[in-house]
């Protein structure tokens, strides 16, 4: 398949795709998840401690990647539908601006250190940084084919960014905004995370069934086995294991430092998106098939909770503090 069909395809199908060791504490008060719902333009807050939804705040059209500050006090949506991004307060639960970035975004990723927002533009092959002083746009970057998702690193001042029309991850410096480098990955690149000291990049390439792992000093990868239709990837919260959401069979594979699968837990249907809760370690899944989230507890690596949420949950963001 050529790069151009594998991307109109991929675009046509995209409203339906995108639908170990740990150590948990209790979840604190205040402790929030984000969930885009795709076909309601709504994100559902989630309370962490209890696993109950307390608050649904409508969006743009066609809500896609979440990104929460690292403060926790902001919410950021790409609305892949009308070319915007949706700025949430975070204590107010309202969206307080709403700025026009590129065409089909779709990824999102605040920088560490809370001053920058990258937004992948799927339809032009373009990544927006939003000042989040400020709400506006200060530039485009140039990247691969058919971005759509982005992971930062801040022990390396890198912005990586999953192209799926061209099996690439590109890697840009986030002080200077230019390109550093492209890295060749599996097939599709779907979803890609860092780990967190930042010097591994974990990429769920759903074409191939596997997770590219890029060790982020040398850009040398190698590969790791999944589940069917790998769609996303998350590490705990020391980094190992990591965890991928598994869309074509249901589940999310639990994976050591090694490449071993050393579980296999059953979620909703259709996964799309993983996150860790920086607090108890469990993990959130938007199942954007049955409208869940289901929450895996890391001590026994079975399914704590299920949340209803809203149509077609295609991410899902943890409050980092």
């Amino acid at each position: 398949m050529t790069t151009r069909s594998k991307t109109r395809a991929l675009r046509c199908a995209l409203p339906l795709l995108m639908a170990g060791t740990a150590f948990p504490v209790a979840a604190s008060p205040g402790d929030n998840a984000y969930v885009s719902n795709q076909t309601d333009n709504s994100v559902s807050v989630i309370d962490m401690a209890t696993n109950t939804v307390t608050a649904t705040v409508p969006v743009g059209t066609t809500p896609t990647g979440v990104a929460v500050s690292p403060n926790g006090k902001k919410v950021y949506v790409a609305n892949t539908n009308d070319g915007s991004v949706s700025v949430i307060d975070a204590a107010t639960r309202a969206v307080i601006a709403t700025l026009a970035v590129g065409n089909q975004p779709q990824g999102i990723a605040v920088s560490p250190n809370g001053a920058e927002v990258y937004v992948g533009n799927l339809g032009d092959n373009t990544v927006s940084v939003i000042q989040t002083a400020t709400n506006v746009v200060s530039d485009t970057l140039p990247v691969g084919s058919a971005p759509i998702s982005l992971a930062t690193s801040a022990s390396l001042n890198r912005l990586y960014v999953g192209n799926l029309g061209d099996d690439t991850v590109s890697v840009i410096d986030t002080r200077s905004h230019k390109p550093i480098g492209s890295v060749h990955v599996g097939t599709t690149p779907w979803n890609l995370a860092t780990g967190p000291l930042g010097l591994v990049v974990y990429v769920a390439n759903i074409g191939s069934n596997d997770v590219s792992v890029i060790n982020a000093i040398t850009n040398k990868t190698r590969s790791v086995s999944t589940g069917d239709a790998p769609t996303a990837v998350a590490t705990s919260i020391i980094g190992v294991p990591f965890y991928v959401a598994n869309q074509a069979d249901n589940t999310v594979s639990v994976i050591n430092p090694e490449g071993k699968t050393t579980n296999t837990v059953s979620v909703g249907n259709s996964p799309g998106s993983i996150a860790v809760d920086r607090h108890s370690s469990r993990i959130y899944v938007a199942n954007t098939g049955s409208n869940t989230i289901s929450v895996i507890d890391p001590w026994t690596n079975k399914v704590a909770a299920s949340i209803a949420v809203g149509g077609s949950p295609t991410s899902v963001a943890t409050q980092p503090e």
